[in-house]
């Protein structure tokens, strides 16, 4: 129907061009009437006689050269253009009648123009900027003369576009104008008024301050229903309301599902297809008000001038005859058409209801969801509320009875005790970081060489405590193929290594724990290593096997103190899944539990190849050195110096920045292991200042601060290296003589 109606108007248009040649220009005054009729019948969907008119202005306007009038004609038929769907046809008139208005100085108009052409431009990639800078041209040129409803018009659709490409803090802008010319000009009409609205409430839903957003959609709803039942409203115009309805239904709706309130949120997403479907009904009504109207102009011109050959008679005659096809041929469209309407109707409600029929399915699964997160929140804070308390009492304890003097047999099972629980604080917040790093994307694997045989049994005698207080036997058995120095994330890998070891020590008790490496294939310097830690322990039921991996999940064991968080197994499958790879679980109940994964690793150059190669050792053949320590805590000052002096270290300290700088001007120093907050001046700021005199020493971070937040900041102004709170003794010795090594070869 549509390239049908496209053919009748340009047949139509050149019908009327061929007869105004042979009509006498009109006299100026008239030119104006024909403008006026023109608007009104493209208010009434006559495009054919609103074309004419204009045609009939045109000739005379261009006689006179009155480009004022030719610049109104323009704008005319790219509108007639534009509302048939001939954009190409619509920017080339509306281009035109820019070019006129711009000579003449209509500058009104010339504001209209630059919005209409942005609307058209802003349709398609390619022209979408040129349709931004229309917007903005357009505005400007109101600007100029104070017209608030041509300044209005661009700001919102400038707002309309940013808030769609989720650009908010430029929507912000556009709408905040548009808000204080609304308030200050009360002629402003509504339906800039609705989609001011509505797009407020958009906006601040994104920036989720959701009872503004209520606020705005719940005015543009008001706006838009006054306007459907306003009887002087064409239908074109409350077809635009009822899109706008539709929108803040739809905002409404995600209000509400954002605030996880579902079942309010699901009543507005239907009333959104409802007027949405109503926008279409009008829409579609009058083109078929539009296309009856054409076909009857069209075929009575056509019986015009046959009857004009005809005697009376046959005239008379033929005009009834044809009149009767012509009405039956009508109706006959108008019964097609609405069928038609009515079956694709049909089609789009059912497709609507499934959508509704989807949509209330993934309510129903959010709120599941929900809830399943309500619990887990529950679940968390409970656990993590009882294992903090239970080392912290156990703390407190111990302390109190240290500070009454007790016997000095004692002493030392206090003190063990007491490191007990400061290590299970400490491994408990580790745990809850690295588990909330993982889940927001932010560990990213490193590449580091490291000694495998090493890391194992450092590890295994860092756990010497537990496995002492069970009285289990651990084994480690390392395929003697693997040349032991790798390449990879060896963090990663003990974090793995430690919460599988550690588990299979906690619910072992006079048994034996089996840590296996085996090598599965080696291929251009690449190992595909299987790890394999293994327990003759308590095992863990079936009907926990698919669920051990989960947050929170934990076997329940009578003979442990601390039952733990149930974080350890869930890291451990996020870490291996990092390395894109996958844990097994094999475990009978009473009989014991076997973890199995695969890693692989790059085969790294050892640290005497190195030497060999360099002619420099990196090992330190003294302890003498002189520490600064910077730290503006007493406690920390005694903990740093007691570990250093206990190497043979000589240490002084410093309690803020500025005195760090005056000790490192006045005093040779072999490195500075420095706090980052501190009173009077911070660390990285005294870095700064100490890299633009000594840029050798090194320096190192030691702070309480998560790595991942200092570590660029602390590079960046000098540091050497990093140190986080409270550390490994054997880790921090080796930062210390690695970062010294680097700039005294000691042999």
């Amino acid at each position: 129907m549509s390239n049908s109606l496209n053919q009748i108007v340009i047949l139509f248009v050149v019908f009327i061009s061929l007869n105004a040649m042979a009509q006498t220009p009109l006299d100026g005054s008239s030119i104006q009437s024909h403008i006026e009729q023109a608007e009104i019948l493209l208010e009434e969907y006559k495009y054919e006689q609103a074309l004419e008119k204009a045609q009939i202005a045109y000739k005379t306007a261009k006689y006179n050269d009155d480009e004022k009038n030719l610049a109104k004609i323009h704008d005319i038929i790219a509108r007639v253009h534009e509302l048939n769907g001939q954009e190409s046809e619509a920017i080339t008139n509306y281009t035109i009648a820019k070019t006129y208005a711009s000579s003449s100085k209509t500058i009104y108009l010339k504001a209209k123009l630059y919005n209409n052409l942005g609307n058209l431009f802003i349709r398609n990639e390619s022209t979408k900027y040129k349709g931004i800078n229309h917007y903005k041209k357009g505005y400007e040129i109101a600007k100029e003369i104070k017209d608030t409803l041509n300044m209005v018009k661009p700001l919102l659709n400038l707002a309309d576009y940013y808030i769609n490409n989720n650009d908010y803090e430029t929507s912000d802008e556009y709408l905040t104008k548009v808000r204080a010319f609304i308030g200050k000009d009360m002629n402003i009409a509504s339906p800039q008024k609705t989609k001011l609205s509505n797009l407020l409430g958009r906006y601040f839903l994104q920036v989720r301050r959701y009872e503004r957003a209520d606020e705005h959609v719940q005015n543009a709803i008001s706006f838009a229903k006054n306007e459907i039942e306003n009887p002087e409203n064409n239908k074109s115009l409350i077809s635009t309301y009822h899109k706008e309805l539709a929108t803040s239904y739809l905002t409404k709706y995600k209000i509400y599902k954002a605030q996880k309130e579902f079942e309010s949120a699901t009543p507005y997403l239907e009333k959104h297809y409802e007027n949405l479907l109503k926008s279409e009904d009008l829409t579609k009504e009058i083109a078929l008000q539009r296309a009856i109207i054409e076909f009857k102009v069209d075929q009575m011109k056509d019986q015009v001038e046959q009857a004009n050959k005809k005697d009376d008679e046959n005239y008379s005659k033929e005009i009834k005859w044809q009149i009767s096809i012509i009405l039956g041929v009508v109706l006959i469209l108008i019964s097609l058409a609405f069928l038609i309407s009515s079956y694709k109707n049909n089609l789009q409600k059912k497709k609507l209801n499934n959508d509704l029929i989807g949509k209330n399915k993934e309510l129903i699964n959010a709120k599941e969801t929900a809830e399943q997160v309500s619990t887990l929140k529950s679940q968390f804070i409970s656990t993590v509320s009882h294992e903090l308390r239970t080392p912290l009492y156990g703390v407190i304890g111990l302390t109190s009875l240290l500070m009454e003097n007790p016997e000095a047999k004692k002493k030392n099972e206090y003190l063990e005790s007491l490191k007990f629980s400061g290590d299970y604080l400490l491994a408990l917040i580790n745990d809850v970081l690295q588990l909330s790093k993982i889940e927001t994307n932010e560990v990213k694997l490193e590449k580091v060489s490291f000694d495998l045989r090493s890391l194992v049994e450092g590890i295994v005698n860092s756990l010497h405590s537990k496995q002492k207080n069970n009285n289990n036997t651990v084994h480690i058995e390392i395929d003697s193929t693997i040349k032991t120095t790798l390449l990879g994330d060896s963090v990663r890998l003990s974090q793995i290594l430690i919460n599988l070891i550690g588990n299979a020590l906690k619910f072992t008790n006079n048994g034996n724990i089996w840590i296996k490496v085996k090598c599965l294939d080696y291929q251009d310097d690449n190992y595909h290593l299987r790890f394999i830690v293994k327990d003759d322990g308590i095992g863990i039921p079936k009907s926990k096997q698919e669920t051990i991996f989960d947050n929170f999940a934990q076997v329940k064991n009578q003979n442990q103190e601390y039952e733990g968080t149930g974080l350890g197994l869930a890291i451990v499958k996020k870490l291996i899944h990092l390395h894109k790879s996958e844990i097994f679980i094999n475990s009978e109940e009473g009989v014991g539990s076997e973890f199995t994964f695969d890693l692989s690793y790059e085969k790294a150059i050892k640290e005497q190849d190195i030497s060999s190669q360099t002619g420099e050792s990196i090992s330190i053949g003294t302890t003498n050195f002189n520490i600064l320590i910077v730290d503006d805590n007493k406690i920390n000052q005694i903990v740093t110096q007691n570990i250093l002096k206990k190497k043979g270290y000589t240490c002084n300290l410093a309690s803020n920045g500025m005195d760090a700088i005056d000790m490192v001007k006045n005093e040779d120093f072999d490195l500075i292991l420095m706090d980052i907050n501190m009173p009077e001046m911070n660390g990285l700021d005294a870095t700064t200042v100490i890299r633009t005199f000594n840029t050798h020493i090194p320096i190192i971070a030691l702070t309480a601060v998560e790595e991942g937040e200092i570590r660029d900041q602390a590079l960046s102004v000098g540091m050497n290296d990093v140190i986080i709170k409270p550390y490994d003794t054997q880790q921090f010795f080796q930062t210390i003589m690695k970062n010294i090594s680097k700039v005294k070869y000691i042999n």
